[in-house]
């Protein structure tokens, strides 16, 4: 359901420390909210499809999408 680039681009943010993984994405807040939101979102389908826990990845992922929906809801 993910393509290979999304996976990639997963993989890596999966392969970095948590707070690498939050502050990537929330970097990219001001500029491409949507993307940081399906970024996260396909991020946590993956995890969730590949029984991947990590639990501090997913409270990163979480707080960047957080961030980005409330970008959006100021625009």
């Amino acid at each position: 359901m993910i393509t290979e680039e999304q996976r990639d681009e997963v993989v890596w943010l999966i392969g970095t420390s948590a707070s690498d993984c939050e502050i990537s994405l929330t970097c990219q807040v001001e500029t491409s909210p949507l993307r940081v939101l399906t970024s996260v979102a396909t991020a946590l389908f993956y995890m969730n499809e590949q029984g991947i826990e990590k639990v501090s990845h997913r409270k990163a992922l979480v707080k960047a999408g957080r961030a980005a929906l409330k970008k959006m809801g100021d625009m």
